[in-house]
């Protein structure tokens, strides 16, 4: 399994489509029911599955990510090939880059509040690929982002980054 099992709390949450992919493997509810109690290594195993295929299919789509903390805001474009970084620290001032205000209103909190900035801008290939980085930095906090807003207004505030370079010419 490339991630991990979905939690009790999140396969309620997915509950209509584990009972479709549920059918998709021809299991109707009674089956499942008996499937749980009598052959807990196939429960186990069909949990599994369906994480598997419910993380593949998230981070699939996944294209912004957010992660914030009182100082410090970064979000993330998740490119095909690479992972770009566009985000904030603040130093000083009362701003507290937790609270889910719109772009325009958090950079004039900021500017209200006398903070010193530092922009921070880099991109990156991903290490080891792709789903396993979006998945590892989900589980140390990261948002999925709905939009492209925020990571689109620093983007035009920050110097451009340095380029990618690709493993071939690590090694020159």
């Amino acid at each position: 399994m490339n991630y991990r099992r979905l939690t009790r709390s999140e396969l309620e949450e997915l509950e209509p489509q584990f009972v479709r992919f549920l059918a998709a493997q021809s299991i109707p509810a009674d089956d499942w029911v008996k499937i749980k109690v009598t052959d807990e290594k196939r429960a186990d195993l069909l949990i599994d599955q369906f994480s598997q295929m419910v993380y593949d299919d998230v981070l699939r789509r996944c294209e912004y990510l957010e992660q914030r903390g009182a100082q410090q805001l970064l979000t993330f474009r998740s490119g095909p090939d690479k992972l770009e970084l566009r985000g904030l620290v603040v130093q000083g001032g009362e701003v507290d880059l937790r609270q889910n205000t719109s772009p325009s209103d958090l950079l004039a909190e900021i500017q209200r509040s006398g903070a010193k900035l530092r922009v921070l801008s880099a991109e990156r290939l991903y290490r080891p690929d792709r789903a396993t980085e979006l998945f590892a930095m989900i589980e140390r906090g990261a948002k999925i982002a709905k939009t492209s807003e925020l990571f689109d207004v620093l983007d035009q505030v920050t110097p451009a980054p340095a380029p990618v370079s690709t493993p071939e010419q690590n090694q020159a």
